[in-house]
């Protein structure tokens, strides 16, 4: 007989599943946990706020495709995980949320940090559970990570009371470990309907396709590369997807987003309109898709095909597995003249801006910062994105490399600026062999700039950039285009903060850019150095992303 802890239980399922860190920060009620997992080598990265740390397991998710671990102790340790769960949701990532919870014995006795979490939390996560009994925790917490994955993924929340996560007397013999809580097994499509998808395709003239994050999950990207390479089909990837096929290959046009020209012109231009595995949104509202426009579209829920928009055809299944019940049904084909023009288009576009890209002005214009940080990104390059005018501009024209090298803000609707420190921090954990940038407005950096702390403490590198208006440029840009008459703006305007003093101050290698001319040197230099690195570059808040 061997006898071990609550915490032993839970930590055994998440080495048994990969799980390799949980980010959050300490507390007596959650502590066997940490503990366990630490003695079985999954790394505890300690955060300076939990809102910080269900990010950083949603960041995880999106750069690695598996389920990300939080945990926060009970009560406000609870309510600060929250943004980051409800982020999740929004944008169907898998994370398992962890809150701690006091003694059975003290429910509504106001104990210490006692609350009621399960009724917060429930109404947007797909599984909720606190569990009932010690012995248990293995089938609780195997049943919550296989929720996070199945079919449509995202967030799963567990507690467990103090009582149960401190017992020391769990016999070891009596404990059930399935070999396995995960199905890998995904459902695919009627036959019929893929034999009609396939004749759709091969009938078309100018097809498109738009691919997000369910193909990002299902880990479809040599799929979704084979059929645009053998049927020379413009590619548009966004959300979690974004990169999915690299914007190296040259059927990879630009982001998935209506408010991106070439995308909103390629719509409106093709004659089938492929959705692989995403939603429409902000970035691609219902209105943006011509109501006569032929949709092929193939997504896990079945409910989801119809969601927003008129379809031709829906595939109920895996995006993965539906592409690999299409490509043998497919021959090889060529659309030159479809092509040619998107292409051209996009070079027109790139003209459009090549003034702005090469500008000296004083203060720095903002498309000028974007052409400076392009000409770091690479194929190992992780590109995260954090902000509101700043994202709008680095979705627009930084490059995705590949799957999971883009993580922004734009993933989904719910747009919580401050995602980008934990984004970055995930990213080079989870790939430290990537050299991963952060571009981040001065607004959204002030969410998280503390987490440079974590990145001196855990030696996690990332190089962030922010481009600094010293404004909340997003909603003055928007009021400005409202505004009837000439009065000042409400709470919009910050200081022109010396971020790069803060980062120094916290042991890092920081620079302030002032001078068009002085980007790129400092930039190198942050990159090159030992340290987590940041960039501060002064820019023009009258100049205010206008697509």
């Amino acid at each position: 007989m061997s006898n071990v802890r609550g915490g032993d239980l839970i930590a055994k399922v998440f080495k048994q599943e990969g799980v390799k860190y949980i980010f959050g920060i300490p507390g007596g009620h959650i502590y066997p946990m940490m503990e366990a997992c630490d003695d079985l080598g999954i790394k505890f990265i300690g955060t300076r706020n939990e809102m910080n740390a269900a990010f950083m397991a949603e960041g995880w998710a999106l750069t690695t495709g598996k389920v990300g671990v939080c945990c926060g102790t009970a009560g406000p340790g609870f309510t600060n995980l929250i943004t980051g769960i409800a982020n999740a949701s929004c944008n169907k990532v898998p994370i398992l949320a962890i809150g701690g919870k006091a003694r059975t014995s003290q429910f509504d006795r106001n104990d210490l940090q006692d609350f009621q979490q399960l009724p917060v939390v429930s109404s947007f996560v797909k599984y909720a559970r606190q569990c009932p009994d010690g012995y248990r925790l293995p089938e609780y917490f195997g049943r919550a990570i296989a929720e996070a994955l199945n079919n449509c993924p995202g967030p799963v929340y567990m507690e467990v009371p103090r009582e149960k996560m401190e017992a020391t007397d769990y016999d070891l013999d009596k404990v059930n470990f399935q070999k396995t809580w995960v199905c890998p097994t995904k459902p695919a499509a009627d036959s019929k309907a893929v034999q009609e998808a396939a004749q759709m395709i091969k009938d078309a003239k100018a097809p498109i396709i738009i691919a997000g994050s369910g193909a990002f999950f299902s880990g479809a990207g040599d799929e979704l590369t084979e059929l645009v390479n053998r049927c020379d089909i413009p590619i548009f990837t966004r959300n979690a997807g974004r990169g999915i096929v690299p914007d190296t290959n040259p059927h990879a046009i630009c982001i998935g987003s209506s408010i991106h020209p070439v995308c909103k012109a390629a719509i409106d231009n093709s004659d089938l309109i492929i959705i692989c595995g995403t939603r429409s949104g902000y970035t691609l509202p219902k209105a943006s898709i011509p109501s006569d426009k032929p949709i092929l579209r193939i997504d896990i829920d079945g409910a989801s095909i119809t969601d927003q928009f008129d379809i031709k055809l829906g595939l109920v299944g895996d995006v993965k597995t539906v592409l690999n019940q299409l490509l043998p049904l497919l021959p090889e084909m060529k659309h030159p003249e479809w092509m040619g023009i998107l292409r051209q288009t996009m070079m027109g576009m790139g003209g459009m801006m090549a003034d702005a890209a090469k500008s000296p002005q004083v203060p720095i214009h903002p498309i000028r910062l974007m052409a400076e940080i392009r000409q770091f990104i690479d194929k190992d390059t992780i590109m995260v994105i954090d902000g509101g005018d700043t994202a709008s501009w680095g979705n627009l024209l930084l490059p995705a490399m590949g799957p999971g090298q883009t993580l922004t803000i734009a993933n989904g609707s719910f747009g919580p600026l401050g995602v980008g420190m934990p984004y970055a921090i995930a990213a080079k954990l989870a790939h430290p062999e990537k050299k991963v940038i952060l571009l981040t407005g001065d607004g959204a950096f002030g969410y998280g700039a503390m987490e440079y702390d974590t990145c001196m403490r855990y030696g996690i590198k990332i190089t962030t950039v922010i481009l600094n208006d010293a404004c909340w440029g997003m909603i003055k840009n928007s009021e400005a285009k409202k505004a009837k008459e000439a009065k000042p703006f409400v709470g919009l305007y910050l200081r022109e903060t010396h971020y790069e003093e803060v980062v120094k101050g916290l042991g890092g290698y920081a620079e302030l850019v002032t001078k068009s001319e002085d980007i790129h040197g400092a930039i190198e230099r942050a990159l090159n150095s030992d340290l987590p690195s940041l960039v501060n570059v002064m820019t023009d808040v009258k100049i205010g992303f206008n697509f």
